[in-house]
């Protein structure tokens, strides 16, 4: 770039040169430099062009290169597979395989236990009074058949409730 620049401004110089010297009338002078100018004028084009083919090279080189990467790599893949191959036969290939597969099922049954494990920790366990009743009702069954004896019912004690919350209510809907 430093060099096309050098030519350039020498091209200039020689142009300028030669127009001052064909307004002077000096003919053979005015050739020479125009001359000059056009050569020069051509190298600064022919250093860029120069400049710009080697840039390119220096790109294919580049991918070049990379290619080259890859193929190593590839090639390093394919070493890895055959020493595999090599060192493992088919059937200890196939058996390695299915332990791999029987590790998994076992982690896979694991993990189904531990979940359905879990779920039932966080499942909801609130008692309602219907449950605490039923299963009152059945203890007093089994104390009754035991005894002989038949405990007392709460009858009377709902009619009880049921009167104090009227009551409730009633002074409620006073306020």
């Amino acid at each position: 770039m430093r060099q096309s620049k050098k030519l350039e401004m020498s091209a200039k110089l020689a142009r300028e040169k030669a127009i001052r010297l064909r307004r002077e009338g000096d003919l053979q002078g005015s050739k020479f430099h125009a001359r000059n100018y056009l050569q020069v004028n051509n190298q600064a084009r022919a250093v860029d062009h120069f400049r710009t083919n080697i840039e390119s090279l220096q790109f294919k080189l580049d991918n070049a290169s990379a290619i080259k990467d890859v193929a190593g790599i590839f090639k390093g893949i394919a070493q890895s597979v055959a020493g595999l191959k090599r060192n493992l036969s088919i059937p200890q290939i196939t058996e390695l395989m299915k332990n791999i597969n029987m590790d998994i099922e076992d982690f896979e049954v694991t993990q189904e236990i531990t979940t359905d494990a879990m779920t039932d920790m966080s499942l909801d366990h609130a008692v309602t009074d219907e449950t605490v009743d039923s299963f009152l009702a059945e203890v007093d069954a089994e104390i009754g058949i035991e005894t002989g004896v038949a405990l007392p019912t709460t009858a009377g004690g709902n009619q009880k409730i049921k009167d104090l919350e009227e009551e409730l209510n009633r002074l409620k809907s006073n306020e």
